[in-house]
Formats: C-alpha cells, sequence, structure tokens
C-alpha cells in the first residue's frame, strides 16, 4: 500500500524548485521556462501516452500497466484507489521500437529547441540582476535537458541501447528498450518523459 499525504509536485524537490523557479519567472516578462514547464512537462507525455494508447489498441505495442493501490487522504478522509503507472511498452519488433523512439525524440528536441530560442531571443526588459541570473539558471537546466536528447538519439542511431525480449502466454515476440548511462539503467520511455 502507497500512501499519498501532498501533492504531486512535492514528491521531489528538484520538481518543486523548478516549478517555483518558472513560476516566478513568469511574472517578470520571462514566459519561456513555464511554457517549458508545461510543454515538456505536462502536454508532451500526455500526447505520447495517446499515441502508445492508439498503438495499443492497433496491437503494436503491448502495454506493461502496473496496477498499484494507493490511500489517499483527502482533507484528512483516508480513501483507497488503484493507480496504473505507465512504465516501459514492448513492441513487435525491435525497428518498431526504434521508429518510435526516434519520432519521439525528434519531436522533443524540436520542442526544446523551440523554447529555448524563444528564452534567448525574447530576453526579459531591464530587471535587476537576480532576475537576469534566475533566467540563466533556467536556460542552463534547459539547455542540459536538450543535451540529453541528442545523447539518446545518437545512442538509437548507433544501436546502442539494450533490447529485453518477452514471450507471451501465445508465444509471440516482443521487445522493450533501455538505455544504460553509466551503469545506470533506464527505460526508454522514462529517458523521453523525463523533463531533466
Amino acid at each position: 500500500m502507497n500512501y499519498q499525504v501532498t501533492s504531486l509536485y512535492f514528491y521531489s524537490v528538484k520538481y518543486l524548485l523548478w516549478a517555483t523557479l518558472c513560476f516566478g519567472l513568469n511574472f517578470f516578462g520571462c514566459q519561456a521556462p513555464f511554457l517549458y514547464l508545461m510543454v515538456i512537462g505536462i502536454v508532451f507525455p500526455v500526447l505520447i501516452s495517446i499515441r502508445l494508447n492508439t498503438l495499443t489498441e492497433q496491437g503494436a505495442v503491448r502495454s506493461n500497466r502496473e496496477t498499484h493501490d494507493w490511500l489517499v487522504f483527502v482533507r484528512g478522509i483516508p480513501v483507497q484507489e488503484k493507480r496504473r503507472h505507465l512504465s516501459n511498452p514492448f513492441f513487435y519488433s525491435t525497428q518498431r521500437a526504434t521508429q518510435f523512439f526516434l519520432k519521439g525524440f525528434l519531436l522533443r528536441a524540436a520542442l526544446q529547441a523551440s523554447i529555448i530560442g524563444w528564452t534567448i531571443f525574447r530576453w526579459p526588459p531591464a530587471q535587476e540582476w537576480w532576475v537576469y541570473a534566475a533566467v540563466v539558471v533556467a536556460l542552463l537546466v534547459m539547455l542540459y535537458s536538450l543535451w540529453h536528447t541528442p545523447c539518446n538519439l545518437y545512442a538509437l542511431y548507433k544501436d546502442n541501447w539494450e533490447v529485453e525480449s518477452f514471450t507471451s502466454q501465445t508465444e509471440s515476440q516482443w521487445f522493450r528498450a533501455f538505455f544504460s548511462w553509466d551503469k545506470n539503467r533506464q527505460g526508454a520511455l522514462e529517458n523521453l518523459l523525463t523533463p531533466f
């Protein structure tokens, strides 16, 4: 049984600080980090989830959804609920997995580059020095995130990722992909959807 007593952004201090920085800069004329937070943090994962659901309905992807029991406290009242978390999916072929993640990372790179370009070309008007420092910090965080996207694309291009096979009950073969960075193995879907 898992417990939730706070909102989702409070689960990670890193995400809380990023959201606070983006929201704060929005008041000082720099809307790009907040847009980045909304697009890369919310809209892009929803689009990927919708696409995966469509591919699952077509039979091209085997969804690996796990159900977890949660006890959520709503105004002090415990409420039990079941949540299904989307985890790294299985594809019917490694070529299909490569195609899906290639398109996903290219879309992500285009969105990131557009928002970073908007940040640079729409620099906020004359402000205090700490506003400029905050904009530079936000820009560095977005550039750091953008750096990981071409690294993942390069790993896809060089076929430098791990593929795990799975045989279903009907004897069909399914494949899912993982990236390994510094001996840290992470699912390809997690790499695609992470905001940093």
